[in-house]
């Protein structure tokens, strides 16, 4: 009885150990990601799927398609314990787009649920009846390749910050600021070559500043927009989730995220390039399903976050133990 008594109580310390890790992968605030083959914690929905390359595939080469891809664990917002303001965040990621249809956006949501989205100028974000509705609480920073009037947009290559809406609140073409020569750079979004994007909210000053620069460019010292905004209405939540979301029309494109770094205290981590994987000659292996997933987004998710690896381990521990 003694022996079954220790095994109990070892398999309950080690399942409040492992529910404590859980825990611990749920309130993690910052994250950096070289390729995503390691990167567990990143759900899947639509199109979107992880490449044998490491790269994060938004969309391929169909038509009329949306993908979308989350941080799996909700970030907090709001949390009134933190040492920083309450709403301050920074993220930087690296993307490449191969052709103009239709972009992709960077977004924080109270949701990971997309599946009432539309494809084309929608962005895989809102569809007819929600677009610009208040309710959705929703900021994106989309890079867009495709003019749609219907949102007033400035032109077919350009970066806009959106709320609840695509009819953005800022735009302008897509440009970095040149360190040496001290002037606003034109860069080609659909180029397919990599292009690096800093998001930073100052909580303090409500300030977004969007910058961009070529990828093997250092970061410009003045940001493509810098957009006075109070985000309080928006992130009103305790918790939002971070991620991606793309989509094609008629013309179709690779929209890839390489690598992806995010902080919601302090500056996000700055990347090692030589670690981030390489659109310049997918593989033949990179034109597969490696995720499997359907084209249909509400029966497409994939979700391997560690927090299921870490269930798993704990009921295999507890049977283990108990026997």
């Amino acid at each position: 009885m003694a022996i079954i008594s220790k095994s109990i109580a070892l398999s309950i310390n080690t399942l409040l150990c492992l529910v404590s890790c859980v825990l611990s992968q749920q309130q993690e605030t910052e994250f950096l990601h070289h390729g995503f083959l390691k990167a567990n914690n990143i759900l899947n929905y639509g199109s979107a799927k992880i490449l044998p390359s490491g790269i994060l595939e938004l969309t391929n080469t169909s038509r009329r398609q949306m993908g979308q891809a989350f941080h799996g664990f909700p970030i907090p917002f709001n949390n009134p314990n933190s040492s920083s303001n309450p709403l301050s965040f920074s993220t930087s990621f690296v993307f490449s787009i191969n052709a103009p249809g239709h972009g992709l956006t960077f977004m924080i949501s109270p949701s990971m649920d997309f599946t009432k989205a539309m494809t084309n100028q929608f962005l895989g974000l809102f569809n007819t009846s929600n677009n610009g509705n208040s309710t959705n609480r929703i900021l994106a920073v989309e890079f867009d390749t495709v003019k749609s009037n219907e949102f007033l947009d400035i032109d077919g290559n350009h970066v806009g910050i959106d709320v609840n809406g695509l009819v953005s609140v800022e735009s302008a073409p897509a440009a970095f600021f040149s360190n040496r020569q001290g002037k606003n750079i034109t860069l080609k979004l659909s180029s397919k070559d990599p292009i690096r994007a800093w998001i930073e909210y100052n909580g303090v000053e409500m300030i977004l500043n969007v910058t961009l620069a070529p990828l093997d460019t250092s970061k410009p010292k003045l940001p493509l927009m810098s957009r006075k905004m109070n985000l309080t209405e928006i992130f009103n939540d305790t918790k939002m989730y971070v991620g991606f979301s793309a989509s094609t029309g008629n013309i179709t494109s690779n929209h890839y995220v390489l690598g992806w770094s995010f902080s919601r205290e302090g500056k996000a981590k700055e990347f090692d390039l030589s670690r981030l994987p390489s659109v310049s000659a997918p593989s033949p292996s990179d034109l597969d399903d490696f995720d499997l997933l359907s084209d249909t987004p509400s029966d497409s998710v994939t979700a391997n976050p560690k927090g299921i690896k870490m269930i798993i381990i704990c009921t295999l521990v507890i049977m283990v133990f108990m026997i």
